[in-house]
């Protein structure tokens, strides 16, 4: 008696091609989850930033002053503070809350 073997045929290509482009994007996401890169990192909020309620006369720069290290230009530490709290200038008022960047 003699073994037959079946062969396959693919009968169409674009099926084929779609199975295996849902095949790839499941090992794909699968991978992404168990290895744990399926996290945003956009979306993640720095762990150790200080959070500052202005009080009246407070400016930009006293706060910059107030937390930056001795190292740290002033000038930078005020950018990054206008950066990360989206000021266009460093005009601030009293009652604003204004977050410090941990990295000053």
């Amino acid at each position: 008696m003699k073994k037959t073997t079946k062969k396959y045929r693919i009968k169409s290509k674009f099926r084929f091609i779609m199975f295996v482009v849902i095949v790839l994007g499941l090992a794909a996401g699968t991978f992404g989850y168990v290895t744990g890169n399926d996290v945003s990192t956009a979306l993640e909020q720095p762990g150790d930033q200080i959070t500052v309620e202005v009080t009246a006369g407070d400016t930009v720069w006293d706060i910059a002053k107030h937390f930056a290290g001795n190292d740290t230009d002033i000038r930078k530490a005020v950018y990054e503070i206008c950066e990360a709290n989206d000021l266009q200038d460093a005009q601030i008022h009293s009652g604003m809350t204004l977050t410090i960047p941990e990295n000053l």
